[in-house]
């Protein structure tokens, strides 16, 4: 077996197990080239990478022919990369050539139905994207049919949050269980609400900040204050502020403000990876 979960190499040996056999299960995409085939270099991991997406809606087969001459004859393979789609262990189709993976697709869709994508890596992405009504289709997709996923009820909080909701997002929190994965961060997450009890006038608190660069609390109300109006840059520099002067401030409350902040926003976002990496430095 290859690396990618839905792809196969096959011989001759093992021909009837892996293409004629496996096809009474699963449709089998047998893919025919060679190395030295210029257009199977780019035929062949097209095909890869569909037969992933599609996530076991097909299996794709890859046969060398220069090493399984019988398989060759069989087919009488005049010219390569030559594809065939076997199912109840026969050829039910096929194509000759590096076809573009538009034209891969109509093929595949064709005979194969592809399946429905994940609505929880819909979630993710539409979020990071900053496609906040399309993440929360998604989110809701995933709760119809889980009601306590607590990845689903963080992501509607996050969406509420986004929309400036603290009622909604304090409602869909108070859902995620004890004992769930995503408990601690919905905690951490309750803290983001917390912020309306620091935040303050924030011309004030940046004059505040500018007369004594020393005042930690002027500091933590004026990050407060920029991570309810949405401007996590400004409060992220603020709450590393807190961090560097003063790490014992109100029990770390620096360091907890930017967890919770990154776990609004989401751990792979860019200006999360870039403040975390500061945050370590003064950690450590």
């Amino acid at each position: 077996m290859m690396t990618a979960q839905y792809v196969f190499e096959a011989t001759d040996v093992d021909f009837q197990e892996k293409v004629l056999l496996r096809s009474r299960e699963v449709p089998v995409l047998v893919d025919l080239w060679a190395p030295w085939c210029g257009p199977c270099k780019t035929l062949g991991p097209a095909l890869e990478k569909l037969a992933n997406e599609y996530r076991g809606a097909f299996e794709l087969v890859k046969i060398n022919v220069d090493e399984s001459p019988q398989v060759a004859m069989a087919f009488r393979v005049q010219s390569i990369p030559t594809v065939y789609l076997f199912q109840d262990g026969q050829p039910l189709d096929g194509f000759q050539g590096a076809l573009t993976e538009p034209q891969l697709r109509k093929f595949l869709d064709r005979h194969v139905k592809a399946p429905e994508a994940d609505p929880l890596e819909v979630a993710r992405e539409a979020f990071a994207a900053g496609h906040s009504d399309e993440a929360a289709r998604a989110w809701r997709k995933v709760l119809a049919a889980t009601p306590n996923h607590g990845e689903a009820l963080l992501g509607m909080a996050r969406v509420a949050l986004s929309e400036g909701d603290t009622g909604a997002a304090l409602s869909w929190i108070d859902r995620v269980e004890e004992g769930d994965p995503q408990f601690e961060a919905a905690n951490r997450l309750r803290g983001v609400l917390d912020f309306g009890a620091d935040a303050g006038v924030r011309i004030d608190l940046e004059a505040a900040t500018q007369a004594n660069p020393g005042d930690v609390e002027a500091w933590y109300g004026l990050g407060a204050t920029c991570a309810l109006e949405g401007d996590l840059p400004s409060a992220f520099a603020a709450f590393l502020e807190v961090v560097s002067r003063d790490r014992s401030f109100r029990e770390d409350a620096g360091r907890k403000a930017l967890l919770s902040l990154f776990d609004l926003i989401g751990h792979n976002d860019p200006l999360v990876i870039s403040t975390r990496r500061r945050l370590a430095s003064l950690l450590f």
